[in-house]
């Protein structure tokens, strides 16, 4: 168990030989081998957990599966940021960044997320939040 471990760990040789790192242009069957554990996993549950939390109670079918293409996209964007960070994008990746950032915009809205569903309690005032301290002393 624990030579399997230890092989399992993204720092031996082993692994990284066998398993490819994931891109932009990642094929989508090496992309749905993410199992959690690592950054592109954990970002895309986490856009997943965010936007249901955002929708409310019950989200219909139809939000889950527009959810679900904006927590890969997202991905894609990532990736696509990373890539970019060190060099002048090339003329392929400026397209699809591009692409993909106007097809997330538009996901975006058919969900409604430019204005929440449900009532968010304002913030209070330092003003507020200072008279209401004074007051209960």
């Amino acid at each position: 168990m624990l030579l399997n471990t230890f092989l399992n760990t993204p720092k031996h040789p082993w692994y990284e030989y066998h398993m490819k790192r994931i891109n932009p242009y990642s094929r989508p069957d090496a992309v749905a081998k993410l199992d959690g554990r690592s950054k592109e996993a954990r970002l895309v549950k986490e856009t997943r957990r965010e936007l249901l939390a955002h929708l409310g109670k019950k989200p219909t079918v139809t939000q889950i599966a527009l959810v679900e293409r904006v927590a890969w996209i997202r991905l894609h964007l990532s990736l696509l940021d990373r890539k970019m960070a060190g060099t002048a994008p090339g003329e392929r990746d400026a397209r699809q960044y591009l692409a993909w950032t106007n097809t997330m915009a538009k996901l975006l809205t058919r969900l409604g997320l430019d204005q929440p569903e449900h009532d968010v309690a304002p913030i209070p005032s330092l003003d507020s939040l200072l008279a209401s301290r004074r007051a209960s002393a």
